[in-house]
């Protein structure tokens, strides 16, 4: 299991990767924990979203989806809510931002063991 978490200001977030053989299940929480989305990717398929009615982490997931596609060769699912009260829109911007970094973070953990 591989664990980072990254705060900014009153931005806290958590990524948990479990390791199934080649393949990852990721889970991204932050503030109130949640699943708001899930993104699931396979070799050689298109990724596929599901979203829990009106949430909004399907945004996040599928730009996680895309930049995980291009360093990570094997399956993999993005599970993910993130909720914080009042939340502005520079505090999206920075768990966007916190959220790429820890999934290149994980990448080169993941390159790092294989």
């Amino acid at each position: 299991m591989i664990r980072i978490n990254k705060t900014l200001n009153r931005i806290n977030l958590n990524l948990i990767a479990v390791e199934m053989g080649k393949d990852i299940c990721i889970i991204l929480s932050g503030g109130k924990s949640h699943l708001g989305a899930v993104t699931i990717s396979a070799k050689n398929l298109d990724s596929k979203t599901f979203i829990f009615e009106e949430h909004k982490e399907h945004v996040l997931t599928e730009k996680l989806d895309k930049i995980l596609k291009k360093r990570y060769s094997y399956n993999f699912v993005i599970c993910c809510g993130i909720h914080f009260d009042n939340i502005i829109q520079q505090e999206i911007d920075d768990i966007t931002d916190l959220s790429c970094k820890m999934i290149e973070e994980l990448c080169s953990k993941l390159k790092s063991k294989g």
